[in-house]
């Protein structure tokens, strides 16, 4: 079979002739093309490194962010495409915010 989507790479849920799923591939693709990132547990708490690769020079520093805060007591490192990388750490926030939320109401605090 053609190893190109060829309209069955627009959807996720979306199986080719031959069973593969291209958006899996594409993105498994793009995060072998990115940087390297890794977090140790250390006793005292967490380091995270990443490796950033800069894809042209006329970006401007620090705008390829990889390592962000989620909330007070907690960060992520991603790999991969950056849009992506951030539309995670949106959600990422958003639920830590909700959780929060939620957990003062319960807690009556």
């Amino acid at each position: 079979m053609s190893s190109i989507g060829t309209g069955y790479d627009l959807s996720v849920t979306t199986f080719s002739p031959d069973g593969r799923v291209f958006q899996i591939e594409y993105a498994a693709k793009a995060v072998d093309n990115s940087g390297t990132v890794i977090g140790i547990k250390c006793k005292d708490g967490i380091v995270m490194g990443v490796e950033k690769l800069i894809a042209s020079k006329m970006m401007l520093p620090g705008s390829n962010r990889r390592i962000h805060s989620v909330h007070r007591h907690s960060g992520m490192a991603v790999a991969g495409l950056a849009a992506d990388g951030r539309q995670i750490v949106a959600r990422a926030k958003s639920e830590a915010t909700n959780y929060e939320r939620s957990a003062l109401l319960l807690w009556n605090v």
